[in-house]
C-alpha cells in the first residue's frame, strides 16, 4: 500500500494557504487531490501528492515554509482519537511511548525513536516515504506537531534544548524562531527535538492513572492498535535514529527492540531479508540525501551513513552505486541545475 497520511493535515493546509493567498481547490486540482478529503479530517489520503502540494503551493508562495506555519496551527486533538489517551499520560516519555503504539492512526510514514545520550535525549523523527528525501515541509511539519505535543505535556512556553533538521535553512528562518522558540540547527545530521532527560521523565502532578487506565480502555474497545508494524520496518526505523549516532550494530539494534541478535537474525530471514540488506538500504537513503545537501561535506555525509572513515564510505558507495560519493554528487547536482 502507497504511504498514507490523515486528511487533517489538508485542513491546516488549506487555513493556511488561504492566509498566504493560495487558492486551495486549485492546487488540490493541480496535484490530484479531491476536495472532499476536507470534509473529514480522519480520511487517508496519499502522503505523495500531499508532499507535492506542499512543494508547489511553497514555491507559489516565494518559498514559505508551509509545512512549519501548518504544524504552528497544531493542537492535541488533531493527531485524531488517540488524543483521548495522549492527555491523560504521566510524563513526556510515557506520551510518546503511546503516540509510538498508535502512530499508524496518524500516518503510515510517522515513525519517532527516543535516543538517550548522557543527561539528554532525542525526540528523533523518522519519515518513512518511498521518496529518497521526504522533502522539507513534511518534516518541519512533523517536528512543529511534535513540539505541540511536548507543549502540551509541559507547558505552552517550554523550550528545549535544540531543535534539528537534516535539511538546509531556508532563505529566511523568522518564522522558524517564532514558531519553535529555541535554539535551531539546520544541515544537522537527525530531524528532532533534544530534551533533557529531567524534562522527558517529569511527572505531572496532577496525572489520574485511572483516568488513563479508562482512556486506554476506551480507545482499545472502539479504535484497536492497528497491525503491528514489520520487523523489518521496525528495524529501519531504529537503524534510522541510531545511524547518525555510531550505534548501528545488530547488536545495538537488536537491544533496542528486545531481541538477541541471533534471534533477531532468525526474524529477519523469515521476512526474506537480512540485517545487513536491511542496513545497506537505511545508509543508502541516509548517504544520498546527505550528498543532495550541498552545505554538507563529503566527511559529514559518511558520518550520516554510520562511516567513521571517509575511505570506508568511499568502498561501500563504489560497490552499491558504481562510483564515488564525490563523482555522485557531482553529477547529481548538475542534473539539477540543468
Amino acid at each position: 500500500m502507497k504511504p498514507r497520511i490523515r486528511s487533517v493535515s489538508l485542513c491546516k493546509y488549506a487555513k493556511v494557504a488561504n492566509e498566504l493567498g493560495i487558492d486551495p481547490l486549485r492546487m488540490f486540482r493541480q496535484v490530484g487531490l479531491d476536495h472532499s478529503c476536507l470534509s473529514s479530517p480522519d480520511l487517508m489520503v496519499p502522503e505523495a501528492a500531499f508532499a507535492q502540494l506542499l512543494e508547489a503551493s511553497s514555491a507559489q508562495a516565494g518559498q514559505a515554509s508551509l509545512g512549519l506555519l501548518m504544524g504552528s496551527h497544531w493542537r492535541l486533538s488533531d493527531f485524531g482519537p488517540i488524543s483521548l489517551l495522549l492527555q491523560h499520560q504521566a510524563s513526556l516519555s510515557s506520551m510518546l511511548k503511546t503516540f509510538k503504539d498508535y502512530d499508524h492512526m496518524i500516518s503510515t510514514t510517522v515513525g519517532t525513536e527516543v535516543v538517550t545520550q548522557g543527561r539528554y535525549s532525542i525526540i528523533q523523527l523518522n519519515l518513512d516515504t518511498e521518496r529518497e528525501n521526504p522533502g522539507r515541509h513534511p518534516v518541519e511539519l512533523g517536528i512543529t506537531a511534535l513540539m505541540s505535543l511536548c507543549r502540551y505535556q509541559l507547558g505552552k512556553h517550554w523550550s528545549p534544548a535544540s531543535i534539528h533538521f537534516s535539511h538546509s535553512a531556508p532563505g529566511s528562518t523568522l518564522n522558524h524562531r517564532r514558531v519553535l522558540g529555541s535554539e535551531i540547527v539546520f544541515g544537522s545530521d537527525f530531524d528532532g527535538i533534544v530534551v533533557s532527560n529531567e524534562d522527558l521523565e517529569a511527572v505531572d502532578a496532577d496525572h489520574d492513572s485511572l483516568m488513563e487506565g479508562h482512556a486506554r480502555s476506551l480507545m482499545e474497545s472502539h479504535a484497536p492498535r492497528p497491525m503491528a508494524r514489520s520487523l523489518e520496518q521496525q528495524v529501519r526505523s531504529t537503524l534510522q535514529s541510531l545511524l547518525p549516532h555510531g550505534r548501528h550494530s545488530i547488536a545495538h539494534v537488536a537491544g533496542a527492540l528486545g531481541y538477541t541478535a541471533r534471534s533477531l537474525q532468525r526474524h529477519l530471514e523469515t521476512q526474506n531479508t537480512s540485517f545487513q540488506e536491511t542496513l545497506d538500504a537505511v545508509r543508502s537513503q541516509a548517504a544520498l540525501r546527505a550528498l543532495q545537501n550541498p552545505q554538507l561535506s563529503v566527511s559529514e555525509a559518511a558520518a550520516q551513513a554510520g562511516f567513521a572513515e571517509n575511505s570506508s564510505f568511499t568502498r561501500w558507495f563504489s560497490k552499491h552505486f558504481q562510483q564515488s560519493p564525490s563523482s555522485w554528487r557531482q553529477q547529481n547536482l548538475s542534473r539539477r541545475l540543468s
